[in-house]
């Protein structure tokens, strides 16, 4: 097989999961808007989702999106691996891997940052957060153009103008590491899978209750005053507490592959289906008052959720999570995802400081929502899809214009 093959080239186009993606960034974009956007807006859909206990759940909670684009990751990236296992074939090759997740996230997050540190520091911050600090600000542009810069508490929030960057350092590492895990996953997926779940259950355990010189030697780079607490968290969310979200995402494509030419029943996709409502109702009770059965731990229920909810509607290959995850609303969020996570933070901070006061409007958030949508259509348009067409052997991508549900073609699985 030809080695500049994606995952398109080895599986097809998977309209769900290109859903479930639009699914996420929207919890991301309506957490923060919730979270973030000025009181002075007393936005009433804001005011609608306190009042309504399930509304409030999910708003509160919509970081959960972040926990669903790793899965989601872990799922699509480990395709061609499992596909090449499957034919008996070579491992893909690993330089021309780097070489396609370069020219798929790299342009359109190095245009963000130029505006980001070019024009969004000076509009929020002010021209003279440039000559306070330039070392600072030298510092944070270094860290994250070499995508490191969740790795230190001085550059993890990116000069408070867009903390949501912090998770595509996490993917970063990841993509470094996947040429080796995929391999062995390809090999034994449930022990290593296991493996993962186990670093991440151990990660999370010693930077909450242990490497005290670690948080220490942390809490020292920071010139203010950062409580433990804070640091420890800090410490949990770095990679190594999330590789059993993305060895989760891998072995739902493992079930994705094995299912893929055996559709379920009708009975069974009932059952699927009603799984999949138990474990969205295990997350809403997870994160409803008093919820957090477990303590620290309960993280990995909420992961096991998820990670039901992922096989029972993408990876079993039910036919109504088509319609749930596969409409052409969804599909079009899903495809400009990636930009639309880039820039919907600043987005409502540019909102706070610069938009009309307008007091108790229904306009907001959907005006939000439709800027965001637009900024990112013109980021994928004009930046993503050029970056991946340079690939030699991928095709140029039309635009997003809701596209249809089977976009291509599913191949024929493998021989």
């Amino acid at each position: 097989m030809d080695a500049e093959r994606g995952v398109r080239g080895e599986v097809g186009f998977i309209a769900p999961v290109e859903g479930l993606r639009g699914v996420a960034v929207l919890l991301v974009m309506v957490f923060h808007y919730a979270l973030v956007l000025d009181a002075r807006f007393a936005d009433p859909w804001i005011a609608a989702s306190e009042a309504w206990l399930a509304a409030k759940v999910v708003v509160r909670n919509g970081m959960l999106g972040v926990d669903l684009f790793f899965l989601i990751t872990g799922f699509l990236l480990v395709l061609p691996w499992l596909r090449h296992a499957a034919d008996g074939g070579a491992a893909p090759s690993a330089t021309a891997f780097y070489r396609r997740r370069v020219r798929r996230i790299l342009p359109a997050y190095y245009v963000h940052l130029l505006i980001l540190f070019l024009v969004l520091v000076p509009l929020l911050r002010g021209l003279e957060f440039w000559r306070y600090d330039p070392a600072h600000l030298f510092t944070n542009l270094s860290a994250h153009v070499f995508l490191v810069h969740y790795l230190s508490p001085v550059t993890s929030a990116s000069v408070g103008v867009n903390g949501a960057l912090w998770t595509l350092s996490l993917e970063a590492q990841f993509y470094l590491l996947l040429p080796l895990l995929a391999p062995a996953f390809a090999r034994a997926p449930w022990r290593t899978a296991l493996a993962l779940l186990a670093t991440a259950l151990a990660w999370r355990w010693a930077a909450g209750h242990g490497l005290d010189a670690l948080v220490a030697s942390l809490q020292a780079q920071v010139p203010t005053q950062v409580s433990e607490q804070t640091m420890r968290h800090f410490l949990q969310t770095q990679l190594p507490g999330y590789l059993g979200h993305f060895a989760a995402g891998m072995l739902a494509a493992r079930a994705w592959l094995q299912w893929r030419d055996h559709p379920p029943s009708r009975a069974a996709s009932i059952a699927w289906l009603a799984l999949a409502a138990c474990a969205g109702l295990l997350l809403w009770s997870l994160h409803a008052p008093g919820g957090w059965l477990l303590g620290d731990l309960t993280w990995a229920l909420v992961l096991a959720a998820l990670a039901t909810i992922l096989v029972a509607l993408v990876a079993r290959g039910v036919a109504a999570a088509r319609s749930l995850l596969a409409n052409r609303p969804l599909l079009f969020v899903g495809r400009v995802s990636y930009s639309a996570y880039l820039y919907h933070l600043p987005v409502i901070l540019l909102w706070n400081l610069y938009a009309p006061a307008v007091s108790g409007s229904w306009v907001v958030f959907p005006s939000y929502v439709a800027t965001v949508l637009a900024i990112a259509w013109l980021s994928y348009r004009y930046v993503e899809v050029p970056g991946m067409a340079s690939a030699s052997a991928s095709p140029r991508e039309a635009p997003p214009r809701w596209p249809e549900p089977e976009a291509q073609p599913r191949p024929t699985g493998p021989a």
